[in-house]
């Protein structure tokens, strides 16, 4: 017994061994169009499987084994198709590409992988790689995919490779972000397939290479290749508000506006959220005929990263009352929302509620959520107490979010607590020693700051860019994308905390030292006037008083 049918072993009635004039060369042919019977899939192939017993077709039969195989799969019969394979007396590299494909496609990838692995298959040839290559993909496995990719250019003819492997190996580089060798292997294939155009185009996009993103979509339309839902979606990775908008109107022209496709739709949520168009993306939301648990945790994730927690834990409630269950990534996407807002209370409760209520073990991202709400709170004996109780080891997200918390409330002690955690688990990660010399030097610790700032010369740690994915309006104009601005503000909040203890042991002393300082402050106020504003009497950044005048 396998599954809800049995893999047939005995013959059928005499009336349908006569209906069914089974044999070698019509049995494969015939398997796969009962596979495809709408309703009846699992019983026509389980009749025809019988027939061919019967027959003595199977399984001496190789095509029409692999067909079965195929066929057990194509019916949600996983277990028959295994059951099947395992009966083929000398599988051919057509039995391997058919088991592997259907444990790809019933979600088992990595189970295809280790039979591949145990087989040792002597000559696999290009669709069998092809194969291999897209379980890898299904598994993110960059490892497999790099042999089977150098023993397909080896072994197999390129032109047939590429035609059969390229598009599942465009699309793993890509997701590996290893976007040069995808684009390598793009440039190697026709550019007739429009799933190798979108994954080039979502590999860019990924990567923040939103100005390729665009240019490949255009050559996209230039050759002639006509996109798909999918080719909207990958697009719209790379879309500041101006372009998304384009899109949208491509989308409700080529789509229809009912929003019948969820993933297409739920991606141009996304789109409008990123770029803080929350009203937007509620407009969309409510656009969309039928709704996925995907759909609300997006509107959700919009709400939570917009600043509105009130209104996503609303949108909780109304999803609640359509029947839709909440799934962990909308458990996770509230708890952000209560961090973003300071629902302190709200999320605690969630927290318990949902421990409480499902058996899952809350996760890494989970409790880091946790440790963070408590941390902005200044509750830190209450999240150090959570960290010491978790079910899991905390990684470096959590012990950041500690520290993080204690740079809030200038405390020192806890922050040394999550430094020291955060050097051992991530020692080559500059942005701690910047945040932990910051938090000595705003507490009057000179010596302590100065001997973290060593600490990162000694190591030569080096912070890498970052780069804003839309377009912003940058200090002396509009700009592309903004360098690192939050680590430009963690390094000039560091300047201003040094600056501001010597400052106070040598303000009146000299007026030399003085009019330094005035200098200094008019050079600020000038390089950054979106962040210094100078008057008569000294520099002001932000709300506060920074220095000179000041102190």
């Amino acid at each position: 017994m396998f599954g809800r049918a049995r893999c047939s072993t005995s013959a059928p009635a005499a009336g349908e061994r006569r209906a069914l004039p089974v044999d070698p060369l019509s049995l494969p042919r015939l398997l796969v169009s009962a596979a495809t019977t709408p309703g009846a899939a699992a019983p026509a192939v389980s009749t025809l499987h019988a027939a061919a017993l019967k027959l003595g077709v199977l399984p001496s039969s190789l095509p029409a084994s692999n067909a079965l195989v195929s066929a057990y799969s194509l019916s949600g019969l996983l277990p028959c198709a295994l059951r099947a394979f395992s009966l083929i007396p000398h599988p051919s590299t057509g039995s391997y590409t058919a088991i592997l494909s259907a444990l790809s496609r019933h979600g088992r990838p990595r189970e295809a992988l280790s039979l591949f692995s145990a087989a040792a298959v002597a000559r696999p040839d290009a669709e069998l790689l092809s194969c291999v290559v897209s379980c890898c993909r299904r598994a993110s496995a960059s490892l497999p995919a790099r042999a089977a990719h150098a023993y397909g250019v080896k072994t197999a003819p390129l032109l047939a490779f590429y035609a059969s492997a390229g598009p599942a190996l465009v699309a793993l580089y890509a997701m590996c972000g290893r976007v040069s060798a995808a684009k390598r292997i793009f440039d190697r294939m026709d550019g007739e397939d429009v799933v190798s155009w979108n994954a080039m185009i979502g590999g860019f996009a990924g990567a923040g290479m939103n100005g390729e993103a665009w240019d490949c979509f255009r050559e996209m339309r230039a050759r002639g290749v006509r996109g798909n839902a999918r080719t909207a979606v990958a697009v719209l990775g790379a879309c500041d508000l101006e372009s998304g908008r384009q899109v949208h109107g491509h989308m409700v022209r080529n789509h229809g506006d009912s929003g019948s496709n969820a993933i297409l739709w739920n991606a141009l949520m996304n789109m409008y959220s990123r770029v803080g168009c929350v009203d937007n993306a509620e407009h969309v939301f409510f656009e969309i005929e039928r709704k996925d648990v995907v759909s609300w945790n997006v509107m959700i994730g919009a709400f939570a990263k917009n600043g509105h927690g009130e209104r996503a834990l609303e949108l909780v409630d109304a999803m609640l009352r359509c029947g839709m269950q909440p799934d962990s990534v909308t458990f996770t996407t509230l708890l952000m929302a209560c961090c973003h807002c300071g629902l302190v209370d709200e999320g605690l409760a969630l927290f318990e509620r949902f421990v409480e209520n499902s058996a899952l073990i809350p996760t890494m991202e989970q409790c880091a959520c946790i440790v963070d709400l408590l941390s902005r709170a200044g509750r830190f004996r209450e999240a150090a107490g959570f960290i010491d109780q978790m079910p899991i080891r905390p990684n470096a997200v959590v012990w950041g979010a500690l520290l993080s918390g204690s740079r809030m409330h200038h405390d020192v002690d806890h922050a040394q607590i999550a430094f020291e955690k955060l050097v051992q688990l991530e020692p080559d990660n500059p942005g701690n020693f910047v945040t932990m010399s910051n938090i000595y030097a705003k507490a009057g610790m000179v010596e302590d700051a100065k001997r973290v700032r060593m600490m990162i010369d000694r190591e030569e740690l080096v912070k890498p860019s970052g780069q804003s994915r839309d377009k912003v309006c940058s200090l002396r104009g509009d700009l592309r994308a903004c360098s690192a601005p939050r680590v430009l503000c963690q390094v000039l909040s560091g300047v201003h905390c040094l600056v501001v203890c010597l400052l106070r042991r040598l303000r009146g002393k000299d007026d030399i030292v003085n009019a330094g300082i005035a200098g200094c402050c008019t050079g600020l106020a000038l390089s950054f006037p979106g962040m210094f504003s100078l008057n008569a009497h000294g520099i002001f950044w932000g709300g506060g008083m920074m220095f000179y005048g000041g102190i």
